[in-house]
């Protein structure tokens, strides 16, 4: 799989110990893990729907989400 075409640019966290790379969507109002291994993507958060609930994977929505950060420890991921 591959990230949605996008006129937007993307804002990108890696994980601490680089494994992954969290990538906000903000077209689609998701938030994006891609394996650097493999190159595979999943959706972590986000229902697609523009919105404000918080909420864990296909709960939560955002509002064209502009940026991301990762806790040092990996455990938290931050959306704005």
């Amino acid at each position: 799989a591959a990230l949605p075409a996008s006129d937007d640019s993307y804002t990108v966290a890696a994980s601490p110990d680089g494994s992954a790379a969290f990538v906000e969507d903000f077209d689609n109002n998701k938030i994006r893990r891609v394996e650097v291994a493999t190159g595979a993507v999943t959706t972590v958060a986000g229902s697609g729907t523009s919105g404000s609930t918080d909420g864990a994977s296909g709960v939560a929505q955002f509002s064209y989400p502009l940026g991301i950060a990762i806790s040092t420890d990996g455990s938290a991921l931050f959306v704005a």
